[in-house]
Formats: C-alpha cells, structure tokens, sequence
C-alpha cells in the first residue's frame, strides 16, 4: 500500500484517486475550493442547475472509460441530439456544420474560395509553425479566415500568426478539406451530431467520482489549499494553512506554471522564469436568469467574429432531461479576457447588459431578464504562443524530472484537452503505479506518448 496525496479534485485528480483507491492504496484528495470539480463541475443558480460553460461528454469516449462512468451513473447518463448554431456571414447555421445549410445559408465567394483552395492546396509549402500557418495549409485559407482564426482570436487573444501551429493541431482534428466534407455528410445524420450528458448537469461526473473515492476508502478534504511541496528522501509534506499533511507520492493537477513556487527545494532560476513567461487566458461567465420558459430551442450559439465579446451562448436546460425549472430559463454567456481588461471588473448589471445588447444585435429574441450572476475564471485557457515555445517545453521536461511528484491533467500537462482526455490521464496514472507501491515510469511515458495525440472534440 502507498500514500498518496492527489492535488486538485478536478476530474483527472478524482479518477486517479478513485482507480488507485480501489487498487487498495491510501489516498487523501486536497481541493482548495469548497466543491469538487473545477471547471467540470456544477452548481445552481435560481433553482436549476449550470455548469461553467458550455460542456458536453463525447461520444468519442474510451469504451473503458465510459463503463467505469455508466457503473457510476446508470441511466443518468442520457444520449442527446447536439441543436447548435454557428453565426457565419451574418447567417445562421447549424452547428455542428451540415452540406445542405452550407449551400443554403452561405454566400457563393465561401464555397468559391473553398473550391479554390481545394486546387491550391497541393501546391502550398507551409511549416505549419503557427495557428493561421497550420490551419491555412490543412484547410484553405477560405475556412481558416473566415472561421478558425478569428474565433482562435477571440479565444486565446492574440493574432493567430502569434499562436503555436501545436494548437492547431490539437484543436483543429480534420486534416484537409476533403475530411471536412467527410465529417460534414457524417455531421448531416442523427448519429452524428449526439453527445452524452447527465441529467443533472456535467457535474454529475465529478460529484459521481468522487463519491466514489470515499466509497473506496479515500479522503476529500475540501477547503484545503496545499501551497508548498517538500521533497525528502523517502517522503513528501504538503504545507497547508489546515496545518501538514504527509505522503509517499503527490500526484497534482495544478497549473504546472504555479508548480515552480511550490516546490522546496526551489527549481532553478530557468525553470522559474519559464514559469512566469507562460499566459493563462481567463472568462468571464455571464448568467442571465430569464423570467420565461425558454429562450431557443438550441442548446449552444457559437460567434466566431468580433462583432460581439460573446464567444458561445448555451441554455443548460436544452442539454437534457432533467427536474428545471418550468417558468424560467438560464442562458451562460461566455466572455473571453485577459484579467487586466477593464471588462474584467464590470459588475454584474453592466456584464447583463452588454450580453443583453450583443443578443439584441444578433437578432436573438428580446429576453424578460431578472438578475445577472457572474462567475470570474482567471486560469482557463493556456496560450500557446509561439514567442514562449522554449518556456512550454523547458516546464514540461522539468516536471517529469522530478521525484516522487507527478504532475499531469490539463493544466498539469498544458493541454487544450477534452474531459474525456483528462479523465484517461487519471486513469493511466492510477493504471502505472504497481501493487508494490512502485511507479512504473516507462508505462506512463506510453502513455504520454498517446496523450499526445489528442485532439480537442467540437
């Protein structure tokens, strides 16, 4: 049996716990805030249920992964029929993308260019170095200007000539235009546009995770910050205001940029410098409490332009049957920002009405709104930039240098990844540590290799 200390009660941190739990090793979970989750977690606002964003679990799901949830939840996971939007040109299309909407809805100069760049395509000689470089030889430069750049923009918030090709590779999955129109024909029958989802929001998951690692014998203590890392010969102390805890192995979901400052002893000044140069793009999340039954009938509204600071709208009600409410509705608006934007410290009313004015601008329905909550999520997206490549790849080669410490998820790793892709993370490191109590290191460079290779589902 090995004690370990998992930081972060996200769901990478709980699936690790619970499978290494059931392993019959001694875990202890620390989560800085009073729930489990963070961003994949959920929490009610005017008597129904939300989550931070818009999420959804993919059909793409490992099959072991989804059994060990299905053996969680049952039947509360419910297979849904995806009613999006995209807003292109100033039309609505639906999303995800059908042939007979792109022919009916968009202009002829886009399926023009499209076709043109079909034909040029073989003749491009691109390093793919950046995002617009990586997109445009894969794409078209049609699909990459008018769709992935801008909104790769207004997400991450810088031009995409400054942004890693890597992303794009990871959240860009169709490869030439030819696998669009692939996915586009697939896209146009009901089993391809579904997508899994409980029914009493995606935080379901995590709450399901983690009583499972109490179920299992683990601890979750909430509430418990951990701020330093001490590294002895046979052991690990995690300093916390709640007083030190011990443990054989720590296993952190954390930012790995925030890694540096908690370890002791300190890396070296290159490693902290590399630290500080990496950017973490924050959202602010506006929820609009409607006075009426529903707003649309779609489940999300995507504006990839820059004609509003709504990235993507969702009204969770759409995402499932669940016991919500009957005279009112809940839409979350998502704002991406840097911290140091002034918008990031508007109040509530004043974020209410700037999503109310976009919605006007957007021709949406006029909404009977009565009140505004606001959530402030400074740490969401990593930004690859291509002038902190070096930096990225310096903290990732130090993180799996160190002893006893493992760092892995999403922010643990700096990856775009989906949840079913952290969830896998978990998995594989509870999977690589022996009954003995030893890391089986070259298993989990395996699957390092493989994680690799994820890429980010719409």
């Amino acid at each position: 049996m090995t004690e370990i200390a998992i930081v972060g009660a996200g769901p990478a941190g709980l699936m690790a716990a619970w499978q290494a739990a059931e392993a019959g090793h001694e875990v202890s979970v620390y989560e800085k805030a009073d729930t489990v989750g963070g961003m994949s977690g959920s929490f009610t606002i005017a008597g129904q249920r939300v989550d931070f964003g818009s999420h959804r679990l993919h059909p793409s799901t490992p099959p072991h992964l989804l059994q060990a949830l299905t053996s969680l939840l049952g039947d509360d996971i419910q297979t849904r029929q995806r009613n999006g939007r995209i807003r292109l040109y100033d039309k609505w299309v639906a999303f995800p993308l059908r042939t007979t909407d792109l022919i009916r809805h968009l202009p002829l100069k886009f399926s023009a260019g499209s076709a043109m760049d079909i034909v040029r395509r073989p003749f491009l000689n691109s390093s793919g170095d950046t995002f617009e470089d990586e997109v445009r030889q894969r794409l078209g430069k049609t699909v990459s200007d008018e769709f992935y750049s801008p909104y790769a923009e207004k997400l991450w918030g810088v031009h995409p000539r400054e942004i890693d090709g890597e992303l794009a590779r990871r959240r860009v999955s169709a490869s030439s235009p030819l696998a669009i129109l692939k996915r586009l024909i697939r896209s146009s029958t009901p089993t391809g546009r579904t997508f899994l989802y409980p029914k009493n929001g995606y935080g379901q998951i995590v709450e399901a995770l983690a009583d499972a690692v109490v179920n299992a014998g683990g601890k979750i203590e909430l509430e418990c910050p951990i701020e330093h890392i001490v590294l002895e010969n046979d052991s690990c102390t995690l300093k916390s205001p709640k007083g030190d805890k011990t443990a054989q192995l720590v296993w952190t979901t954390a930012p790995l940029s925030a890694l540096p400052k908690m370890i002791e002893p300190s890396p070296s000044q290159e490693i902290t410098q590399a630290a500080s140069a990496l950017r973490m793009r924050g959202m602010l999340l506006v929820y609009l409490v409607l006075g009426q039954s529903s707003f649309t009938q779609y489940d999300a509204h995507y504006f990839p332009d820059q004609k509003t600071r709504i990235a993507r709208l969702s009204e969770p009600k759409n995402y499932r049957d669940g016991p919500d409410p009957k005279n009112q509705t809940v839409l979350c608006a998502e704002l991406p920002c840097w911290t140091s934007d002034a918008i990031w410290s508007a109040t509530p009313d004043e974020l209410g009405e700037i999503v109310r004015s976009d919605l006007i601008n957007l021709g949406l329905p006029r909404i009977n709104l009565l009140t505004t909550e606001v959530r402030r999520l400074p740490f969401v997206y990593p930004v690859f930039e291509t002038s902190t490549r070096s930096e990225r790849e310096t903290l990732l080669n130090w993180g799996n240098t160190l002893t006893r410490v493992l760092s892995f998820g999403r922010q643990g790793l700096i990856v775009p990844d989906n949840i079913h892709h952290t969830l896998a993370m978990g998995w594989d490191a509870a999977h690589s540590l022996n009954s003995n109590g030893t890391f089986n290191t070259s298993q989990w460079d395996e699957a390092l290799r493989r994680f690799e290779g994820h890429v980010v589902e719409d």
